[in-house]
């Protein structure tokens, strides 16, 4: 097989798992609900906390200088970083349930259950403070080429040691350092079929937003008509004639609406994939309505602990592996 032939061959797969998670969450949309709180109590501790303490911060910064806007920052990051993650061990929890016992877990007992996890969440947060933190003071240092370096590199980074971080402490209760060397190393050694899944499904969240964004242009181009009080005419026949303030708000929220459902999809469909193919690996499960097969050969080499113990065919593998020996996942998922 060749190295092109391979490439689709692996992103194909996929792209298959992927259409067959969506089934699965579409299920149980009240997943959905969770991003949704999860942006609310953003929101409102942004507003409680951050407004406040930009305000008191601008006094400071007369005495303290750069060193107050940092202290925001720091608190920034820790503060959005703590609810993100506590939502999303609550979605975990809600979505492993539904597919072990075909029941729908409400939002309050995922939530609950998502306080067992209180440390390890804190601790996860502090290190990502932490790396974030270090990358703006890096990034604010740096200018031109070495600049855009710093980010790309630090983006690269992010993917690889955050990526499947959270899903690896759900699942293994382990710290954040041993979860940033398991994320980056599964993604290394996976980088074919599960990079392919998620190129999916960002690339359908793209497509929901720019119709969302047609919507938007609209309602920029309709507000201009509207200031200007034009009437487009053609041959006497008015074809566009001034918009109403009514049509105007109605196109913008749509265009709003198609947006933020853009970014539900994204968010929980990726967030679950990683947790569906992490978990396989770990333990074996296929939700019902899976394909076992396909979530064998996303991931290269696995010996899966708690399923059946059948090593991957040979012909599993990253983007580019076309034969020879798959390596055995437990050098690099302890």
């Amino acid at each position: 097989m060749g190295i092109l032939e391979a490439i689709f061959s692996n992103a194909k797969i996929g792209i298959q798992l992927s259409d067959q998670l969506i089934k699965v969450v579409f299920k149980d949309k009240g997943l959905f609900a969770y991003p949704v709180l999860m942006a609310i109590v953003s929101s409102l501790i942004l507003f409680v906390i951050f407004v406040p303490l930009v305000l008191f911060t601008g006094g400071l910064f007369l005495a303290f200088g750069p060193v107050s806007l940092l202290f925001v920052l720091i608190v920034y990051y820790f503060v959005v970083t703590l609810v993100a993650t506590y939502f999303l061990f609550a979605l975990y929890i809600a979505f492993k349930a539904f597919i072990d016992t075909g029941k729908k877990m409400p939002i309050g007992t995922a939530l609950s259950k998502a306080g067992a996890y209180a440390g390890l969440i804190v601790q996860w947060t502090i290190a990502y403070t932490i790396i974030r933190t270090v990358i703006k003071l890096i990034e604010s240092q740096s200018r031109g080429i070495m600049e855009a370096l710093i980010q790309m590199v630090a983006g690269i980074g992010l993917f690889l040691g955050t990526t499947f971080a959270v899903p690896i402490i759900y699942e293994e209760r382990v710290g954040p350092i041993d979860a940033i060397k398991k994320s980056t190393t599964f993604i290394i050694n996976n980088l074919g079929k599960t990079f392919a899944g998620i190129i999916y499904f960002d690339m359908i969240g793209f497509v929901i937003k720019a119709i969302a964004t047609i919507f938007i242009v609209a309602t920029a181009c309709m507000v201009i008509l509207n200031l200007m009080n034009i009437n487009i005419a053609v041959g006497g026949f008015t074809i566009l004639s001034k918009p109403g303030i009514l049509a105007i708000g109605i196109t913008a929220l749509i265009g709003i609406a198609i947006f933020i459902i853009g970014d539900l999809f994204t968010y929980v469909t990726l967030h679950l994939y990683y947790l569906v193919v992490y978990d396989y690996v770990r333990n074996g499960k296929v939700p019902e309505g899976m394909d076992e097969t396909l979530i064998r050969s996303s991931v290269q080499g696995a010996v899966v602990k708690g399923g059946k113990g059948k090593k991957a065919e040979p012909t599993f593998g990253g983007l580019f592996q076309t034969g020879g020996d798959a390596p055995d996942m437990k050098d690099f998922v302890k």
